[in-house]
């Protein structure tokens, strides 16, 4: 169970400072603005509010590297749909699990169980984390506040660092490239498979135009507490006007 958990926390996750000055506040959004033209266009990133997303990777859990292909299908505000496919022991088992709204649930190997109280926390706080990683409602809703964290090194990159803040959700950090303005990493509190809070950071690199004129990280790497949780591999990306309900029914 450990295992199941583990890969729904990592995968969830492919986010009110009061005394900001107006003058932080614009330079912060001249930075998301060049983050957002660095990748391509305003129009092209809105357009990944709804797609079709499907990757592999390997997950750290118990010592072992478990390696697991994926698909989410996501539309913004508040729906998402997540299908796992790995094996364990030479078993093979597939995972989905579905947030819709206020509710959600999850289904393996035939058995479907609601999503409980934390989970559907959990699950909120990783819709709007990926959503403040899209960069465009930070230039669009008031509800986020930006300060300023200043530069720091992030691998081999030279950044610059923005908090994001949202009333009732937990603070992300981001971190862009200080030359190119590329979105190289993360950064919020997060729970672990143990269910126990971790400082968690994602590292986001391989650019590659898997949506014609929009760049898309083709590598995310997962750290939990500085260690190495998951690393996921990005190999198509499509995006639609809507998806159908169907996807997000229960069965």
């Amino acid at each position: 169970m450990k295992k199941l958990v583990a890969l729904t926390c990592g995968l969830s996750a492919w986010l009110l400072l009061a005394g900001t000055s107006p003058a932080q506040d614009d330079e912060c959004r001249t930075v998301i603005a060049k983050g957002i033209k660095a990748l391509g266009s305003e129009e092209k990133l809105v357009a990944l509010r709804t797609a079709h997303i499907k990757g592999k990777g390997t997950i750290t859990v118990q010592g072992m590297d478990l390696e697991f292909t994926a698909e989410i299908f996501t539309q913004q505000p508040d729906k998402q749909k997540l299908i796992v496919d790995f094996s364990v022991n030479n078993m093979n088992f597939t995972l989905t699990r579905v947030v819709d709204g206020g509710k959600g649930w999850q289904n393996i190997m035939g058995n479907t169980a609601a999503l409980d109280a934390q989970e559907l926390m959990e699950a909120k706080e990783a819709i709007n984390a990926e959503r403040v990683i899209s960069l465009v409602p930070l230039l669009k809703d008031k509800e986020y506040k930006l300060s300023t964290l200043g530069e720091t090194k992030v691998g081999d990159h030279q950044t610059v660092g923005i908090q994001v803040t949202r009333k009732g959700y937990r603070d992300v950090s981001l971190y862009f490239d200080k030359k190119t303005y590329i979105l190289v990493k993360s950064e919020s509190r997060g729970l672990d498979p143990e269910k126990q809070e971790v400082n968690q950071e994602k590292l986001y690199s391989e650019y590659k135009e898997l949506v014609p004129g929009l760049k898309v990280p083709g590598k995310m790497v997962i750290n939990n507490d500085g260690k190495k949780f998951m690393v996921l591999t990005t190999t198509e990306v499509q995006t639609v006007e809507k998806h159908d309900p169907s996807i997000f029914a229960k069965p």
